[in-house]
């Protein structure tokens, strides 16, 4: 199908957008035949094992069950892609509503746009920008981009910053409460100031109470559970990813957990030495303090268990 002619909003800021190089990327050949981008700065490859398209489908679209979701919405449905990273997870939802009557308001986060700018650049190996590298373009261009069909409209809207100092601001936040939020930061180790519970604390503030909101990532380690958990999210084993037999699913709505997390679990949890949540933006591992087990102890998703 040809995708509409993407509509440039405005120009907010775009001299913010011009200035910027991809000498800090490089394409690298995956084990499966795929091409990824590897940050030469973070040391870090986006989606490694099985490649940007077939990881931002299985973790993200279907976990979170997008398609199906969206379909049902009855008002727009919002997306928070935390991380845009090379754009493999937000194009992957926007192709999910393909044919489909909906509203997506997609809302990407990131510090920087290098390697969505070095992604459009090599866009013919990547594979996963086709048929939307002019929306990429415009995003890129004008801070938003806008597809319009007959039966869907797709808002994708630019936040460039640091995301924990966005989220000291709820007013900006106020009309855009999501559905579904794709977390996909660099890891703890490299980028800890995006791990912290006081992070995940404010995010799941920010959620409306009438609205229910799922949270997939591709971590499985017993730290980000447990920092979901004191957030106030429900947490869950999610769906493998590759290598990885589990990832995270979190929900300020239990019924959108397949397979919530239990208490020998929280067994586990308490035996673990690196459970405790980042309490400051520095990478470190600790076993559970005293106070954060008493808090999970209580929290509803085990204390109204046997």
């Amino acid at each position: 199908m040809q995708k509409s002619q993407t509509i440039c909003q405005s120009a907010i800021a775009a001299h913010i957008f011009q200035d910027s190089t991809t000498v800090n990327y490089k394409l690298v050949k995956l084990q499966n035949g795929t091409f990824s981008v590897r940050s030469l700065a973070e040391g870090e490859t986006f989606h490694p094992v099985i490649g940007p398209a077939a990881e931002a489908e299985t973790l993200y679209v279907k976990q979170l069950a997008l398609p199906e979701r969206i379909r049902a919405s009855r008002e727009p449905f919002i997306v928070w892609d935390v991380g845009l990273g090379a754009g493999a997870n937000a194009t992957a939802v926007i192709r999910a509503t393909e044919n489909t009557p909906c509203t997506l308001c997609l809302h990407s986060f990131d510090r920087t746009l290098e390697p969505l700018r070095f992604a459009l650049e090599h866009a013919s190996q990547l594979g996963y920008l086709s048929g939307y590298e002019s929306t990429v373009r415009n995003l890129i261009d004008c801070g938003t981009a806008r597809v319009r069909e007959t039966l869907r409209t797709v808002h994708w809207q630019l936040h460039i910053g640091s995301f924990p100092e966005l989220l000291l601001h709820p007013e900006l936040f106020r009309e855009i409460s999501p559905h579904a939020i794709l977390f996909d930061p660099f890891s703890p180790a490299t980028n800890p100031e995006m791990w912290t519970l006081s992070l995940f604390s404010r995010m799941y503030q920010l959620l409306s109470p009438n609205r229910p909101c799922a949270l997939a990532t591709y971590s499985r380690s017993t730290m980000l559970r447990v920092s979901l958990l004191l957030a106030g999210f429900h947490v869950g084993r999610g769906h493998s990813s590759g290598e990885k037999e589990e990832t995270t699913i979190a929900a300020n709505a239990p019924e959108l957990i397949a397979h919530p997390l239990d208490r020998r679990w929280l067994g586990r949890a308490r035996r673990s030495t690196s459970a405790e949540p980042l309490m400051a933006p520095v990478y470190r591992q600790a076993p559970l303090s005293a106070e954060s087990w008493e808090r999970l102890l209580v929290h509803p998703q085990f204390s109204s268990t046997a």
